[in-house]
């Protein structure tokens, strides 16, 4: 029989999807026979978005490995896991979770658990919370806080409610609370069509419910608390209670550097600031109150009096805000890229500056070479979602830095309008690899990184949100024959990845600075390194050929290859990174042919991190 474990008062009971629990708990065993030092992930859990969670994740950088959202961003909306799923059923979780899906789960769990701390940072996940908890029983939990004055005025500066389509998350809780097991919530998102402010209140609310009911048990060395208030009006104080997520850091508890101001923009909350201000009509601020004492009064009912209390004291702080005249935004269109007019470039490839026959491609691989990839992987019979798990890609919408849409009515992928000479992002190794022996090219290694970057002259484009995202892979001022961004605009996957035990999961190094990342000496060349099915909106795809112009794999070939992988995961006896590095063995062979060098382990020593 499975086994279930549940995390809180009333907290929905999880279930061991067969095996998978089981699995997830001997790996992660077998990991820390191997070495002792091994630490589990420290959980970042926000009660809600624009909460300051990128202050938190700038601050642990330089220390630790950052995974941001990657649970629920890299499980697809239809998965039963998915927060995202009103219709989301443990029982369909035990039907549907296929080799690569549990796979997947797997890894993400146990590759978490390294010798230098992982942060995963995980916002909104409502109903899905004991999921997550359940893959991490012994992981430290920190809860990101804001007042809902505070999330409400910053949605409504950036007009976010409409643009992150919140009224179907709205209707998503409450059509999850219309299933018995989730009836007792009913009271706290009514279907009543509420204004938009009161909406987003109402989710602050239930979501800081949820993490209460799930959390309030553990004691105080377990759980620590980061409101965003405090992290502005007392930043000593707020950095003190990471120390205790994350004692291995230094200098947490040092005095403030100088921070510089800079424009906000939507994807970062790391802004300097000295006072809380909150942009909202006296009406409207008295809206979210009024919603909020609505919305805790209805869960009292369903939440044990602690856990209620806690949940209580999350979303207080209004006392600390004063009211200022609303910002009225514009309503804004979906974003568009600017022209590239002027800034077309061929694809050439270039001799590096080492001494060897490595020719590099002087451009990014872009948004549309990579659509026409992923048709000609679906095309031949290679999904690009398995069992609700994304193999090649992420698929995100366009105002969450999506790029790549697939239709499903169509079978075709498709680029946001202007961006397809902008970079491809949100791939995953497994994805970028292939894509490589489909260009009859391969991934650089990490040596040949940090060699092609470490000179005098280099020229580091776009990165600390000074563009707020990507630009178009022809760099201004560069011909064909040179490398354009060859650091700044995305990290970029590397071919090798970190030496490791068998019962680790295999991973790959990412190198460079991204358009969202600091671009430091030491940023650039910090060891950081992530798991075969992971991907992130900062790394792309660059690629090196070891001969002047080697046959490309077809795309049957490229689609064989990895489907043969995805068969050989259904055999759960064999080391994790058994299985992962078989993926580079079929690619591998592939590549052999060509006469590239196949996709392997580094052999460096140097500690993997995120």
């Amino acid at each position: 029989m499975a086994i279930t474990r549940t995390t809180g008062d009333r907290a929905p009971a999880v279930p061991d999807w067969p095996g998978a629990l089981e699995e997830i708990a001997g790996r992660v065993r077998a990991i820390r026979e191997s070495d002792s030092s091994v630490l589990p992930p420290v959980l970042l859990l926000g009660v809600m978005e624009r909460v300051g969670s990128n202050w938190v994740s700038d601050t642990l950088r330089p220390v630790s490995g950052q995974h941001n959202e990657p649970f629920r961003q890299q499980v697809s909306p239809a998965s039963p896991l998915s927060s995202l799923n009103p219709g989301m059923s443990p029982a369909d979780a035990a039907l549907r979770l296929g080799p690569y899906c549990r796979h997947w789960l797997v890894t993400f769990t146990a590759g978490k658990y390294t010798l230098v701390r992982q942060v995963i940072k995980e916002t909104n996940l409502f109903f899905a919370l004991p999921v997550l908890l359940a893959l991490f029983p012994d992981s430290p939990a920190g809860v990101l806080t804001r007042s809902p004055l505070g999330v409400a005025s910053s949605f409504a500066r950036g007009d976010l409610f409409r643009r992150w389509d919140y009224t179907a998350r709205y209707r998503q809780m409450t059509a999850m609370t219309t299933r018995p097991e989730y009836a007792a919530w009913a009271g706290v998102v009514p279907d009543d069509n509420p204004p938009d402010l009161a909406a987003l209140a109402r989710l602050q609310v239930l979501n800081t419910l949820l993490l209460a009911t799930a959390l309030h048990c553990r004691d105080a060395g377990g759980l620590a608390v980061i409101r965003y208030e405090t992290a502005v009006l007392d930043p000593a104080a707020a950095r003190a209670e990471l120390a205790r997520l994350v004692p291995e850091a230094p200098g947490l508890t040092s005095p403030d550097p100088a921070v510089p101001a800079t424009a906000e923009n939507m994807f970062t909350t790391s802004v300097h600031k000295a006072e809380l201000t909150v942009s909202l009509t006296p009406a409207d601020a008295e809206q979210v109150r009024a919603a909020v004492a609505g919305a805790l009064s209805a869960g009292r009912e369903a939440v044990a009096g602690p856990a209620w209390d806690l949940a209580r004291n999350w979303a207080s702080g209004d006392c600390l805000y004063s009211l200022a005249p609303p910002e009225h935004a514009p309503r804004r269109r979906p974003r568009r890229a600017r022209s590239a007019a002027g800034r077309s470039c061929p694809v050439r490839w270039v001799p590096g500056r080492a001494p060897g026959y490595l020719s590099w491609r002087n451009l990014l691989v872009t948004n549309d070479e990579l659509a026409v990839f992923l048709n000609e992987m679906a095309a031949s019979g290679l999904p690009n979602c398995l069992d609700g798990s994304y193999l090649l890609a992420v698929a995100m919408p366009h105002e969450r830095g999506g790029r790549l849409h697939y239709n499903p009515h169509a079978r075709q992928w498709t680029v946001s309008p202007g961006f397809g000479t902008h970079p491809a992002y949100w791939v995953t190794w497994t994805g970028a690899a292939a894509c490589a022996v489909r260009h009859g090219a391969r991934l650089p290694s990490r040596a040949e990184m940090i060699a092609e970057t470490s000179r005098g002259d280099l020229k580091i484009t776009n990165h600390g949100y000074q563009a707020g995202d990507t630009v178009p892979v022809a760099e201004p001022g560069r011909g064909p024959g040179q490398v354009h961004h060859l650091a700044g605009n995305l990290q970029v996957w590397c071919s090798d990845g970190p030496d490791g035990h068998p019962a680790v999961p295999a991973s790959r190094w990412l190198h460079g600075a991204a358009w969202n990342t600091p671009a430091t000496p030491e940023e650039l060349h910090r060891p950081r390194s992530r798991h075969l099915t992971g991907a992130s909106r900062g790394v792309g795809i660059r690629l090196v050929r070891d001969q002047a112009a080697p046959r490309a794999a077809t795309a049957a070939e490229v689609a064989a290859a990895v489907s043969t992988w995805v068969r050989g995961l259904a055999d759960r006896s064999r080391p994790l990174r058994d299985l992962d590095e078989a993926l580079a063995g079929t690619l591998g062979a592939l590549q052999a042919d060509r006469g590239l060098r196949s996709h392997v382990g580094a052999r460096t020593g140097e500690p993997g991190g995120d």
